[in-house]
């Protein structure tokens, strides 16, 4: 649950929970009755046993249509930085075809966020940074795709949860304008040689990384196959790295004055690094129960 401040058991425990099953869409549609502002964060990392990211977007899409029957004033919705329908990127093209509906629903009013990817507080809210700290601790060598320079502004997980606060009107008891876009991003964006090197660093690794220029996204994820096999998850697969190198996981609107106030990723990688790493977080256990 959003909240200004950390919730006690209690206050989760009156949390009423309703399933999200996109296939029973009258008891979908029950559970948004009386709802004033719908939060939708639902999305697939991997495309898993035939599902599609079109798919997910038909599905929220759906979940969009059910609001505005049932009342919600306003729907909030987490997207991605730099999204277009025509991306060749199957996650990015998904997350902006969902977020077009949003926009043509009919709703009173909605908002979108855009992050990029979110770290802190716990190794489970910050995969990618945990398991690359993992690597970083074990590995003689850690090797980037192309030259490295690509760069990553993720935002801290209580600044995303101000920023969609703030979209839903959550913190001032009324919605905001009718319409509201903005980046969900941290202040830093480093190049991907400077946040490897500099996690290197926060977990006292002396592992040399490196991006010789040579290396492929595909020749990149097939280096990490050994660790699938031993993990029993997907560490990185091929989207994910094409994406991380595409120069879309960047703000927007990098001159919004909400950025600069943010969390940085690089202090919170100082302040947490002793502990990143530790133990590796498996993706598909978390988000699909494997």
């Amino acid at each position: 649950p959003l909240a200004p401040a950390p919730l006690t058991a209690a206050h989760v425990a009156r949390v009423e929970a309703h399933p999200l099953d996109f296939g029973d869409e009258s008891r979908l549609g029950a559970a948004l009755e009386g709802c004033d502002v719908l939060y939708c964060t639902y999305w697939i990392r991997f495309a898993l046993a035939g599902d599609t990211h079109e798919a997910a977007a038909d599905r929220v899409a759906g979940l969009f249509r059910l609001a505005r029957a049932a009342g919600v004033r306003r729907v909030v919705f987490t997207s991605h930085t730099q999204a277009t329908e025509d991306s060749p990127y199957p996650y990015i093209a998904g997350k902006a075809r969902a977020a077009a509906a949003l926009r043509a629903a009919g709703l009173p009013s909605y908002a979108i966020a855009r992050p990029c990817g979110v770290f802190g507080d716990t190794a489970g809210e910050s995969i990618l940074m945990n398991n690359a700290a993992w690597v970083l601790r074990r590995a003689p060598l850690f090797l980037l795709a192309g030259d490295g320079l690509h760069r990553f502004q993720p935002i801290h997980v209580q600044d995303f949860a101000d920023l969609l606060m703030e979209l839903g009107g959550l913190d001032s008891g009324a919605p905001g304008p009718d319409a509201q876009e903005r980046d969900a991003c941290g202040p830093d964006a480093p190049t991907a040689s400077e946040l490897f090197q500099h996690l290197a660093r926060a977990v006292g690794s002396r592992v040399l990384v490196a991006a010789p220029g040579f290396l492929s996204t595909q020749a990149v994820t097939k280096l990490t196959k050994p660790i699938d096999w031993l993990t029993g998850d997907v560490m990185l697969d091929a989207d994910d790295l094409d994406l991380l190198c595409s120069g879309l996981t960047v703000a927007n609107e990098p001159d919004d004055p909400a950025i600069a106030g943010r969390r940085s990723l690089l202090k919170w990688l100082d302040d947490a690094g002793p502990a990143l790493g530790a133990e590796y977080v498996s993706s598909v256990a978390r988000y699909y129960g494997r």
